[in-house]
C-alpha cells in the first residue's frame, strides 16, 4: 500500500495553523466591535449633543459607523469560516486516527492468521509423520492402533481447521480495515 499524502502530523498542523488564525481573528472582531461601540456612541452622541446641521459631521460619523459595521461583519463571517475549517480539521484528524487504528488492527490480526496457519501447518505435518511411523507396528496392539487412529483424526481436525480459522481470521482483518467491523479489544 503506498503511503497517504495526508498523515495525522500534517493534519495537526494544520489545525494548529487554523486555531492560531482563529485566534488573531477573534482578538481583531473584539477591537472591530470596540470600534463598532466607539463609532455607534459617538454618533449617538452627536445627534443628542451637537449642530444636527453639520452635515461634514454626520456623513463622517456615518461613515465611520459604516465602515466599523462592514468591519466586524467581515471579521465574524472570517472567524466563523475558519471555525468550521478547524471542525472540518478536527473531524479529519479524528478519521485519520480511526484509519490507522484500523490498519493497524488489521496488519496484526493478518499477521496471527499467517502465525496460525504455519503453526497448524507444522503440526500437521508433524502428526502425520508420527501417524505414519506408528502404520507399520499399528497390528500389534489395541493401544497402537488406537493411537495411530486418534492421529489421523486429529490430523483432520486440524487440516480442517486450518482451512476455516485463518481465513476467517483474514475477512475479519479486512472487515476492520474497511470499517466494515469493530476494532477487536485485547483481553483484560
Amino acid at each position: 500500500m503506498a503511503p497517504r499524502k495526508t498523515t495525522t502530523v500534517e493534519l495537526e498542523t494544520t489545525l494548529a495553523e487554523l486555531r492560531s488564525r482563529h485566534s488573531a481573528l477573534n482578538e481583531r472582531k473584539a477591537e472591530a466591535q470596540s470600534a463598532f461601540e466607539q463609532a455607534k456612541a459617538d454618533q449617538e452622541r452627536f445627534y443628542l449633543e451637537a449642530d444636527i446641521n453639520d452635515h461634514g459631521t454626520i456623513t463622517r460619523l456615518e461613515s465611520a459607523l459604516g465602515a466599523a459595521t462592514l468591519r466586524l461583519s467581515s471579521l465574524s463571517e472570517a472567524c466563523a469560516a475558519v471555525a468550521a475549517q478547524i471542525a472540518d480539521a478536527e473531524q479529519r484528524i479524528a478519521a485519520e486516527a480511526e484509519r490507522e487504528k484500523r490498519e493497524a488492527a488489521a496488519k496484526e490480526i493478518s499477521a496471527t492468521a499467517d502465525a496460525l496457519q504455519e503453526g497448524l501447518e507444522s503440526v500437521l505435518r508433524e502428526l502425520r509423520s508420527l501417524g505414519e511411523s506408528l502404520v507399520p507396528i499399528e497390528h500389534l496392539s489395541l493401544e497402537t492402533f488406537n493411537f495411530g487412529h486418534f492421529l489421523r483424526k486429529t490430523a483432520g481436525e486440524i487440516e480442517a481447521a486450518s482451512g476455516i480459522t485463518p481465513p476467517l481470521l483474514r475477512g475479519v482483518a479486512r472487515a476492520v480495515e474497511r470499517g466494515e467491523a469493530k476494532i477487536p479489544s485485547r483481553p483484560a
